[in-house]
């Protein structure tokens, strides 16, 4: 980047693999707003200054939760942390969260998008001296908060690792001895890629305080002394009685004013769409733009040569084969999602969704067939056995007359005893 070379604190070297891989979780992100917005409405003098917590584990290191510290000026005129308070503060906060692993692998400032400047050094240096030997640098950058950049997603902050390199005449140098010869080291920052990472517990926070942004209130200004004379119709509606008193509270709140769970949550689905839209538009806008400032082709005029044109003052920006390619590609999956024939795309859609409703619609007859001859079915073994069962109960009671001895069964059956007698006289 060219802000790179303009600050000295910058280190020039190139990347290397050992740079750690950081995540960065979206409570230290809330803690740092907290801190500024706090700072701001209190009035507060001087910079803002937090210890970011995690875990280390190799090359890979997690920043999951933050506080801010509090700051104290020195003999010699800097701005260094107060260490009792400090070193009190982390053992309290490894207690509460009940994670004795978590550990200082980072500190938070506010800062200029050029980097680190002069007045960080102490705090990093005296950080890395007690806690960490090459604590992160989360530099958050307050003027590009409300940016473009800011608006399609980016976050206005940057992180730095610190690294020694060999320089000269600088306060911050370090004396090392190697082979018996002094070589000095200053302390530089390179900056490091990060990515956000959030768990269950952190996406239940985040999603109350994206739920509760939309009923907040916006504060201006700092509150009246406390000398100061109140309005004549403050000091009326306090005389008044008690039932004036609760018809002044009734009215000062609007039941209209407060949204409910569905506006919030339709209000955050709009904002997400709104912001993508916004995007798109300037991301095409873009694209516009890099295309007209192109030098004309072959392509589009048949009378140019078949070379390449090269850059003039009206068009001042070479061709960018790459880039090129991918709006051609970009050109093409365009009448993929939306087809030039929309009558035609949808005549066939309306003849697909036809064919999908009568084979719903077979298959719902076919099981109707399926369930009546079931019930056919059933119904007929269940007459079938009523018949039968009615039939051989009236050929019992029958027989029973004609067959010896048959009616003496049935009058036993019905009547004990009298009925063996009755038969043995009727049939001798």
């Amino acid at each position: 980047m060219a802000t790179t070379s303009v600050n000295p604190l910058i280190s020039t070297a190139r990347a290397s693999d050992t740079s750690p891989a950081v995540q960065l979780h979206p409570l230290v992100l809330l803690t740092i707003s907290d801190s500024i917005t706090r700072h701001t409405l209190r009035q507060q003098k001087g910079p803002v200054a937090g210890a970011i917590l995690g875990q280390q584990n190799g090359q890979e290191i997690t920043m999951e939760v933050a506080f801010q510290a509090k700051l104290k000026g020195n003999d010699e005129g800097e701005i260094v942390l107060d260490d009792e308070w400090f070193s009190k503060r982390l053992d309290d906060f490894k207690d509460v969260h009940k994670q004795p692993q978590l550990d200082i692998v980072g500190w938070f400032t506010l800062g200029p998008a050029t980097g680190p400047q002069p007045e960080h050094l102490p705090i990093h240096t005296r950080i890395s001296e007690l806690y960490n030997d090459t604590p992160i640098l989360c530099l958050f950058h307050p003027s590009d908060a409300f940016s473009e950049s800011t608006a399609a997603g980016k976050l206005p902050l940057t992180l730095y690792e610190s690294v020694y390199e060999n320089a000269t005449g600088s306060p911050n140098d370090k004396a090392m001895d190697i082979d018996g010869a002094m070589q000095t080291k200053a302390l530089k920052f390179k900056e490091l890629v990060y990515t956000v990472e959030t768990g269950e517990a952190e996406m239940i926070g985040v999603d109350f305080v994206a739920r509760g942004g939309g009923n907040a209130t916006a504060v201006e200004g700092a509150p009246p002394p406390k000398g100061d004379s109140k309005a004549p119709e403050e000091e009326k509606s306090k005389k008044g009685k008690g039932k004036g008193k609760e018809k002044v509270k009734e009215e000062a709140i609007d039941e209209s004013t407060v949204l409910t769970a569905e506006d919030e949550e339709l209000l955050s689905t709009l904002t997400a769409k709104a912001n993508a839209i916004r995007m798109l538009s300037r991301r095409i806008s873009l694209l516009r733009a890099y295309l007209t400032s192109l030098p004309p082709s072959y392509l589009s005029d048949p009378s140019l040569p078949f070379t390449t044109p090269a850059p003039s003052a009206d068009h001042p920006l070479p061709l960018n084969h790459t880039i090129l390619r991918s709006i051609s590609a970009m050109l093409s999956r365009i009448n993929i999602l939306a087809p030039p024939d929309s009558e035609a795309f949808t005549l066939e859609s309306q003849q697909e969704s036809s064919d999908v409703q009568l084979v719903a619609l077979l298959s719902s007859i076919t099981n109707s067939v399926s369930a009546a001859k079931d019930l056919g079915r059933k119904s007929y073994i269940v007459e079938h056995a009523k018949h039968q069962g009615r039939k051989g109960g009236m050929g019992m009671i029958m027989g029973g007359y004609d067959a010896p001895g048959g009616n003496a069964n049935y009058l036993d059956i019905m009547g004990g005893g009298g009925g063996r007698q009755f038969g043995a006289e009727r049939w001798g």
